[in-house]
């Protein structure tokens, strides 16, 4: 197989959705060249995956392109949340057209910036310089930017405006990390000089990288890209850009951009841990997490928006991610790993159901959002599934994930990170599922007068994967699955 030849038109099949879909301005042809372009990136997915695990990394254009398995593994998350919200759009944008909430102007722009954004998150992994990789991460806001505000709104306005500051800003950060990381390696009068900005160069030469510098140089990455991930306390812009944007978009901000933001921290976490030793790396990590995990819990007790709980809760879980990667051995980092699969399923879920939500009761609002079970049963117990999918309850992927952390910290003796966690882990159990579960199973305001009744299959079957997957991994991890995510840690640590 020519690789060359095939990550080309991998790269250029979203780029095409996007530009014919604008051009051709036909409502149902852009959707169904999205799901298309969708599907066939998928595909493409598992075959770059198929072959990074079967055969070699691939590098390409003299290293300008460097896929190992840790890149293929977030190529293959990217492309799972990009068909899912492919065929979820469907659903939803012809509602919010029927709902007047949308204009066919609005809608082609859409279109145009989904696959962009697509494209954006799918090159990340592949780029082997950080300064580059940097430069398609700050793309990947201004393009999902747009989609924030595909519903013009003075609150989808102020979300975009607010994303687009604060992000930026946190890139510049990681900018100046970038810079002094490659300053660690070109210190006057040293014996052994690295210039690259290549990760794979940088993780070869760790050795030889100012230790000093190094490790101020990684603390501005983990904030600078850590504002992109959404790890507190940079995350303000997340709440109101996940509850602003269309469902779809949503759920391609919170199940794959995160991950890929989360992606360059560890490349550097590599890069740093060789140079000074992991140390100091790891104890930044499970600052940060326990933070973040805290600030999310906060926010989904004291929430009453259905995307903005998810967006905590989204917070919350990041730092999960965060811990378990900053623990690191074998349990750790690969709970890490298999946690954002999990989450990755169970968010994409969820946003679907609150986006059906939206468009059934006319509010986010989860006080006025009741007896969902009467009125859309499909949905709703897709949803119920989904919330404790999504909160660890047994059998789900995300319950494995999170029980291998938090058996790292036992195993190192963390014993106060044990606890921290699993009492953050049952508060959030509670919280959630109260909130969810009121909105299922409540009773329906006597005013309630909408047709009842599920929407069309684009609207839960785009659940339904998912979730199926969720739990199916919750059984049983296919060995593949496994000597994937081994392979994984040990490119890592």
């Amino acid at each position: 197989m020519n690789m060359k030849i095939f990550i080309a038109i991998f790269l250029i099949i979203p780029l095409f959705a996007s530009l014919s879909s604008f051009i051709v301005k036909n409502k149902r042809f852009a959707e169904y060249i999205s799901l298309f372009s969708s599907s066939l990136d998928l595909i493409g997915a598992f075959v770059i995956l198929y072959f990074v695990l079967n055969f070699k990394p691939v590098f390409l254009f003299n290293n300008a392109i460097a896929i190992d398995k840790f890149s293929a593994y977030l190529i293959l998350l990217v492309g799972i949340v990009y068909f899912l919200s492919s065929m979820y759009g469907i659903s939803y944008m012809r509602l919010a057209i029927e709902n007047e909430k949308m204009t066919d102007k609005e809608f082609f722009r859409y279109e145009l910036f989904l696959n962009l954004f697509a494209l954006t998150m799918l090159i990340a992994p592949m780029i082997n310089n950080m300064a580059v990789y940097l430069i398609d991460i700050e793309l990947t806001t201004i393009v999902s930017s747009f989609l924030v505000i595909s519903e013009v709104t003075e609150k989808s306005i102020e979300a975009a405006w607010k994303y687009i500051l604060v992000v930026s800003s946190g890139i510049s950060l990681a900018l100046l990390g970038t810079i002094l990381f490659y300053l660690s390696g070109n210190i006057p009068g040293s014996a052994n000089i690295v210039s690259s900005l290549d990760w794979t160069a940088l993780r070869l030469n760790a050795g030889y990288l100012n230790k000093d510098i190094a490790l101020i140089a990684f603390v501005l990455i983990v904030i600078g890209l850590g504002t992109k991930v959404g790890l507190a306390p940079m995350h303000t812009w997340v709440p109101d850009a996940y509850s602003e944007a269309p469902s779809p978009v949503s759920a391609m901000l919170s199940a794959s951009l995160e991950n890929v933001a989360l992606y360059g921290i560890i490349r550097y976490f590599g890069i740093a841990g060789r140079s000074i030793g992991f140390g100091y790396p790891e104890a930044i990590l499970i600052i940060v997490g326990i933070f973040s995990i805290f600030i999310g819990i906060m926010g989904i007790i004291y929430q009453n928006g259905t995307k903005r709980l998810f967006a905590y809760s989204s917070i919350e879980h990041m730092g999960i991610i965060t811990i378990g990667f900053g623990l690191g051995g074998v349990f750790g980092t690969f709970g890490a790993l298999l946690q954002m699969l999990g989450h990755t399923l169970a968010k994409s879920t969820m946003f679907f159901g609150a986006g059906n939500f939206l468009h059934k009761f006319k509010t986010k609002n989860i006080k006025k959002i009741k007896g969902v079970f009467y009125v859309m049963p499909k949905t709703a117990f897709l949803f119920s599934l989904g919330s404790v999918a999504l909160i660890g309850g047994p059998p789900s992927v995300v319950f494995i994930s999170e029980f291998l952390i938090i058996l790292q910290s036992l195993k190192d003796g963390y014993y106060w990170i044990t606890v921290l966690l699993v009492g953050f882990l049952l508060t959030a159990f509670v919280s959630l599922l109260s909130k969810t579960g009121s909105m299922v199973f409540g009773k329906a305001d006597d005013n309630f007068n909408a047709e009842k009744g599920d929407f069309s299959p684009f609207s839960y079957v785009p659940m339904l994967l998912p979730l199926s997957a969720s739990l199916i991994l919750g059984f049983y991890i296919p060995e593949s699955l496994h000597s994937l995510l081994i392979g994984i840690v040990h490119i890592i640590k």
